[in-house]
């Protein structure tokens, strides 16, 4: 399904095809460089995060049992079909009408030209208009600041913020259906 389409990029529901992109830009060290889950720094560790994240993306992501799936990501890819980056909905509670939202602009040449901030606007009106889900958050890093501009920028408000175990800030901020 096609979500979004315009002259610069159309955002499109995940297919198998994009295992590899969800992947390397899970491991990207400057992409995650706000996340506290750690980068694999030996074959070792990269062999076992592929298999946890190959089983992940079987079972969560693409089931063909929609009740299994945990993820609902939304490829963003340029108008060659070159997926460059994703907008997810996971930790999804039907009771509360809520999920936690993610974004990666994974293709580094489409960093700071507005990809994000569309891509973002347009799942929400999606998910807000063809679903029951009232709120979206996302809990980031306090340093994290380009996350936290955009989402600000998307009407997101600052609603909470905590400490993990190794006293890692994040904040939480929530848009509402109105």
């Amino acid at each position: 399904m096609i979500y979004f389409k315009d002259e610069e990029i159309k955002i499109r529901d995940v297919s198998s095809d994009d295992i590899n992109y969800l992947f390397m830009w899970n491991i990207d060290k400057e992409l995650n460089k706000y996340d506290p889950k750690p980068i694999p720094k030996s074959t070792q560790e990269l062999l076992k995060e592929c298999k946890a994240f190959c089983k992940k993306f079987e079972t969560e992501i693409i089931n063909q049992d929609l009740k299994k799936r945990k993820y609902k990501y939304f490829i963003i890819t340029n108008q060659s079909n070159y997926p460059i980056g994703f907008v997810n909905l996971f930790s999804i509670d039907k009771v509360k009408r809520q999920g936690e939202m993610g974004v990666i602009i994974g293709d580094k040449r489409y960093f700071k030209k507005g990809i994000a901030y569309k891509s973002i606007k347009n799942v929400i009106e999606y998910i807000f208009n063809n679903t029951d889900i009232m709120k979206v958050y996302i809990e980031t890093s306090e340093f994290n600041i380009p996350a936290l501009k955009l989402f600000e920028k998307l009407d997101f408000k600052r609603v909470d913020e905590y400490l993990e175990d190794d006293n890692f800030k994040f904040i939480v901020m929530e848009k509402l259906k109105i």
